[in-house]
């Protein structure tokens, strides 16, 4: 019996050094397939007119809100466009929506399953200190411009709107209807964009594919990654926020309870962040996105990445521990943000409570989340109530045609860059569009590195005139070769 269970043991020992072997092998081996060179040639005169043009609409204050000083700049903003694309403004139809938000219809050869390109023309707040340049100047130095908005998100705005301009001026008559589409309210979470899908709707229009900002093609996407990848959202997370209240008697704070309501608060917190209790999961999606860009990665990352097969559920344990962006792709995330109490020093509150934000993965909803998180309040006497909430959007196959179309456009323009399937972080208004269409792509076609990428609400926001000039070329040839 005990020689059984010895040659069991090594035999299980031995097929995990063989397997570990082909692991080394395979990661030893893994290499970027070959990829042709950027077929991207500078143009100094170009770009420089480009900047110049995307600089014209950084200068104006576009900060979303509802004073009729913010309206008035979002209508100068517009009025600039007028002048920048004159061919779009005389042949295309435009219809302006209260508050600001836009969209512009170009009649194609055939009117169903229509293209709509995305940007929104508000930008978040900028204080000038620690800029090294005003934000809203548009400063162009050595090839690159300054500013608030370059990079989220009126660099694509220029971009599509350019692309528009450029192929009108040639005469050309798109395939399909192309909607060009704006709004004035993402970045406060507005409905500017659910205008424009309205009035969709009333028309009877179902677009083929929708393309709005999300993902942008990432050097250092993932560490010690050489090689640029192209990330696609193909959803986006959803988000809830819960508030947990804890109530007591009150009283004096000279004599306190054993538990006041906040530090029943604090335990339940401390219980939640050291033993998150939410679903983890890789999902197909992402573990594609750790294939595409595990050969370029050092041999580390490449053994555990490149092998999937053998590694998953370490990498699926392990990496939310370690890293927040690893956890925030595996599963919901926990953000304990506000929290109220007492309105004096020396009194122990009645009601004390605490508002959890949480961005929910789609392995697990809302109601999921809520229960689970209500019971373990519940150990501590606390109640937990939903304020608000969305789920997660829909998933877009990446083998749809609509997916496909935009991977060889990808490729075609950017041949140097990998390309990869992504699952979008935060908010933006395609989720609007999924009421109305199969396929809200979120990929913006810009060249950016991982560590500019906090510059986009922050200081110094920038982008490279070279990276404008190859995303108008991205948005012409998306244009000129879409057909449903």
């Amino acid at each position: 019996m005990v020689d059984v269970i010895l040659y069991s043991l090594l035999g299980i020992i031995g097929l995990f050094i063989l397997l570990l072997l082909i692991a080394v092998i395979r990661a030893l081996w893994m290499r970027v397939p070959p990829l042709p060179e950027s077929l991207y040639v500078s143009d100094p005169q170009k770009e420089e007119a480009y900047g110049l043009g995307l600089q014209k609409l950084i200068r104006h204050q576009t900060i979303a809100g509802f004073s009729d000083a913010a309206e008035e700049n979002f209508r100068a903003m517009q009025q600039t466009m007028e002048s920048l694309f004159p061919l779009v403004h005389q042949q295309l139809k435009k219809t302006v929506f209260p508050g600001g938000s836009m969209i512009f219809h170009w009649k194609g050869k055939n009117p169903g399953d229509p293209l709509v390109l995305m940007a929104h023309q508000d930008v978040v707040p900028a204080d000038k200190a620690g800029w090294h340049y005003d934000p809203f100047e548009g400063t162009i130095e050595s090839g690159e411009i300054f500013g608030r908005g370059t990079f989220d998100t009126k660099s694509t705005l220029f971009a599509f709107f350019q692309a528009t301009e450029d192929l009108l001026a040639t005469g050309f008559t798109p395939n399909n209807d192309v909607y060009l589409a704006s709004s004035s309210d993402e970045e406060i979470s507005g409905t500017g964009a659910k205008k424009t899908v309205d009035w969709l709707k009333e028309q009877h229009i179902r677009p083929a594919l929708v393309l709005d900002e999300g993902g942008a093609i990432v050097t250092g996407a993932l560490p010690t990654a050489k090689q640029a990848v192209a990330l696609i959202g193909i959803l986006e997370k959803g988000y809830v926020n819960i508030q947990f209240t804890a109530k007591s008697d009150g009283g004096h704070s000279s004599t306190p309870p054993r538990h006041t309501p906040i530090a029943r608060l604090a335990e339940f917190i401390h219980h939640v962040e050291s033993r998150f209790p939410l679903k983890t999961k890789m999902i197909p999606e992402v573990a594609d996105l750790f294939k595409t860009v595990a050969p370029s990665m050092a041999f580390l990352y490449r053994l555990l990445f490149g092998n999937m097969w053998l590694f998953k559920g370490l990498v699926t344990w392990l990496l939310p521990k370690i890293n927040p962006y690893g956890r925030a792709l595996f599963s919901s995330t926990i953000a304990f943000t506000m929290m109220k109490g007492s309105e004096a020093a020396n009194v122990i509150p009645a009601e004390a409570s605490v508002l959890a934000n949480i961005r929910t993965h789609p392995i697990q909803g809302i109601e999921s989340t809520h229960l689970v998180l209500s019971k373990i309040a519940k150990r501590y006497g606390i109640s937990a109530q939903i304020l608000e909430g969305r789920e997660a959007t829909p998933m877009v196959s990446t083998k749809s045609d609509s997916y496909r179309y935009l991977v060889s456009i990808i490729q075609k323009t950017f041949p140097d860059v990998l390309v990869s399937p992504y699952v979008v972080l935060g908010g933006t208004d395609a989720r609007f569009y999924t009421e109305i269409s199969d396929s809200a792509l979120r990929f913006s076609p810009i060249r950016v590195h991982n560590r500019d990428l906090k510059k986009m609400h922050g200081i110094d926001e920038s982008l490279r005139l070279d990276a404008l000039a190859e995303a108008v070329i991205f948005y012409r040839e998306i244009i000129g070769g879409f057909q449903s």
